[in-house]
């Protein structure tokens, strides 16, 4: 009995150990999750304790509806139901909106401030799936930078002052885009045995995509490009989730000033409600650090 006692008040100090780096910490540590997302424990509105991924390729938070109604008053939400024929699609499977929810969930030095989508049976290794778009500074209000250093396993909210000593290269950010998820307007260069092609767009910035860029084949500049330029020598694939996807197989691929080697690009006709040429995602964040300036829709990008 008195060894159950002293390993009961060991887990004890351990999680209040825990609650008070989370808490006290300007940083989020990030570990990346099976899925290859990046997510972070934290105490969600101060009471609960939960595992949180962040994205930027969704427009609202989302939440399992069990993981929810287990902790409805804690959360401090009033979920409402939802058309019963509303649904989403996340990585090809389509789950349920059962229920909409409103308002802030603080979480450390930061706080997410949006609408909440609460999908039936969304069984994933987070509790809550988060839009970085839609985090703000907890104590300097109205701030949404967010520094990401996935290589050193960071998450920072800046302040304004903060973001006066930011460096590196940086690139104009717009919201025009289906649910107005974040973009870039970019040059990507493809180098191919007979030269180099260019493909000018708007793309959206999503960080929970593996690939460094995917194409959406319902673009007219994306179409033009595949009539154009046989060089880049399209072809089938197999997407992770098995979905046949076309291909194309350059020699180098540039963007937002990095270069890949031999890159496979995906090319994809289910983005039925993106309005964007493609998809930029983790790799291009990877080896250096991004910050996310949302208040005036910059993005600089540290070597």
């Amino acid at each position: 009995m008195k060894r159950f006692i002293v390993i009961v008040y060991c887990c004890f100090l351990i999680g209040h150990a825990l609650y008070a780096q989370i808490y006290q910490a300007n940083y989020m540590p990030l570990y990346r999750t099976a899925s290859g997302h990046y997510a972070f424990h934290t105490l969600i509105n101060d009471k609960v304790m939960g595992q949180v991924m962040i994205e930027s390729g969704i427009y609202a938070a989302i939440v399992d509806s069990a993981f929810f109604f287990k902790h409805k008053e804690a959360l401090g939400m009033v979920a409402l139901p939802n058309d019963r024929n509303k649904e989403m699609n996340l990585g090809g499977k389509v789950y349920r909106i059962t229920h909409r929810a409103k308002g802030k969930l603080p979480m450390g030095n930061m706080v997410y401030k949006g609408e909440v989508l609460i999908l039936a049976n969304y069984k994933n290794d987070t509790s809550i799936i988060l839009p970085i778009q839609n985090l703000y500074h907890r104590s300097d209000w109205g701030s949404r930078i967010i520094m990401l250093d996935l290589d050193g396993g960071k998450l920072q909210m800046l302040t304004r002052s903060e973001l006066k000593q930011c460096q590196g290269r940086r690139y104009k950010l717009n919201r025009n885009t289906y649910g107005r998820m974040p973009a870039v307007k970019e040059m990507v260069v493809f180098e191919t045995p007979g030269g180099k092609v260019v493909l000018e767009g708007n793309f959206n910035i999503d960080l929970g995509n593996p690939m460094p860029l995917y194409l959406r084949g319902q673009s007219e500049a994306v179409k033009e490009l595949l009539e154009r330029h046989k060089e880049l020598h399209p072809a089938l694939g197999t997407s992770r989730s098995g979905q046949t996807l076309k291909t194309l197989l350059p020699q180098r691929c540039t963007l937002l000033g990095c270069t890949f080697e031999h890159p496979v690009v995906c090319i994809t006709d289910r983005l039925f409600r993106f309005t964007t040429e493609g998809l930029i995602g983790l790799p291009l964040f990877r080896g250096r650090i991004a910050v996310f300036d949302f208040e005036n829709y910059y993005l600089y990008m540290q070597e």
